[in-house]
C-alpha cells in the first residue's frame, strides 16, 4: 500500500517572514499547524529539511521533536538531513531522544548534499571529502544507538567507550539513502551502493522518470541482498515537487516563482526543468503522475508543494489521493 507524507514548509516560514514575532506566528500555524493538520487529512508522515547556511531554515531536528509532540502517529522523518555537517555523538543523542519522545516514529533521509561547498567550508567540513564524513558517522551513529559502548578510530572521528545512554524506543530508527537526479538503470555511484548495501533500510531519491526508477530499484534491492540484508523489508520512497492548479502552465509558473526564492543560485529554470521535478497541474494530471510512480514500484512518496499555499495545496492533495 502506497503511503504519502508532506514535507513541512521550514524554510518557506524564514523565506516569508519580515521579522522574528512574524516568524514565530508561521511556525505555529504552517509548521506544526499544517503537520496536526496533514496527520488530520490521513497524511502517513511529515518530513523536514536540511541547511545549516546554505538555505536557512528551522533546524530539522528540533522541529521534528516539537511536532512529535503535536501529534500522534505520523512518521517524523527528515528529507534529507546532512549528518557530515554536526558531530556524529550529538546526531545520535538527539535522534535517539527525538524517537524517545515520539514513540519510535522517526526515520532519517541521508544525503550528502549537493552544491553546498560555502556551507561546508564555513563550519570547516571538507566537501570533497563529505561522503567519506557520512559515512563514518552513520556507522558511529548506529553503534550508539545499540547497546554496547562505541570504539572508534577513524579517519575523521576517535571514539573510546562511548556511550549516550538512551537508546530509540523500540526499533532502530530507519536510514532513507537519498541520491540526487542520475539514472541508476546501470548501476549506483560507489558511495551510494555502498551506503545502499551497509545501512539503507530505503531510497529516497529525486528527479527521475518511472523507468528510471524502476530500474534503480532493482538495483538497490539487488545490493541489500547481496548483503545478507532482507530485500523486502527495503523501503521504495521519492522524493518530488507538486503543484496543483487549473492548468499545467499555472502550476508551473507557481513552482518556477517558488524554486527561484528558495533556490537564487541556480538561475533561471525551463519549463522541463521544473516538471522532472514532480507533478504540476489539475488534480488529474497530479492522480496520473502518481499512478505511475506507483507501478513504478514507490511504495512511499515524499512530497513538497512548490507553491505558496501549502495548506491549499495539503488539501487538494488530500482529496486526490483519500
Amino acid at each position: 500500500m502506497v503511503s504519502h507524507g508532506f514535507v513541512l514548509p521550514t524554510r518557506g516560514v524564514v523565506l516569508s517572514a519580515d521579522d522574528s514575532l512574524e516568524q514565530t506566528a508561521r511556525v505555529q500555524s504552517e509548521v506544526l499547524g499544517l503537520a496536526r493538520r496533514a496527520e488530520a487529512l490521513g497524511f502517513d508522515g511529515v518530513w523536514a529539511g536540511d541547511s545549516v547556511l546554505a538555505k536557512p531554515r528551522l533546524e530539522p531536528l528540533s522541529t521534528l521533536a516539537a511536532v512529535a509532540g503535536a501529534t500522534e502517529s505520523v512518521t517524523l522523518g527528515t528529507a534529507v538531513y546532512l549528518p557530515q555537517l554536526r558531530h556524529p555523538v550529538h546526531v545520535a543523542h538527539q535522534t535517539a531522544t527525538i524517537d524517545q519522545v515520539s514513540g519510535g516514529r522517526l526515520a532519517l533521509g541521508v544525503g550528502v548534499g549537493v552544491g553546498v561547498e560555502a556551507e561546508h567550508g564555513q563550519l570547516d567540513v571538507p566537501y570533497e571529502r563529505r561522503g567519506t564524513l557520512l559515512d563514518e558517522g552513520l556507522e558511529i551513529l548506529e553503534g550508539l544507538w545499540g547497546d554496547e559502548p562505541v570504539f572508534a578510530n577513524g579517519e575523521f572521528f576517535e571514539l573510546r567507550d562511548a556511550d549516550i545512554g538512551i537508546r530509540p524506543s523500540g526499533r532502530v530508527p530507519p536510514i532513507y539513502v537519498a541520491s540526487a537526479t542520475f539514472d541508476p538503470r546501470d548501476g549506483f555511484p560507489r558511495r551510494i551502493r555502498e551506503r545502499i548495501a551497509d545501512r539503507g533500510d530505503g531510497w529516497l531519491p529525486i528527479g527521475m522518470s518511472p523507468e528510471m526508477y524502476a530500474g534503480g530499484l532493482d538495483r538497490a534491492r539487488e545490493l541489500v541482498a547481496d548483503a545478507g540484508r532482507d530485500a523486502a523489508g527495503f523501503d521504495a520512497a521519492y522524493y518530488q515537487d507538486v503543484v496543483i492548479a487549473e492548468t499545467e502552465a499555472a502550476a508551473i509558473e507557481q513552482a518556477r516563482d517558488f524554486l527561484d526564492r528558495y533556490y537564487p543560485s541556480w538561475g533561471e529554470l525551463s519549463d522541463d526543468d521544473i516538471r522532472r521535478r514532480g507533478a504540476f497541474g489539475p488534480p488529474s494530471v497530479v492522480a496520473n503522475h502518481l499512478e505511475r510512480y506507483a507501478d513504478a514500484g514507490v511504495e512511499t512518496f515524499v512530497t513538497r508543494f512548490a507553491a505558496t499555499d501549502q495548506r491549499e495545496q495539503l488539501r487538494r492533495f488530500a482529496d486526490i489521493v483519500g
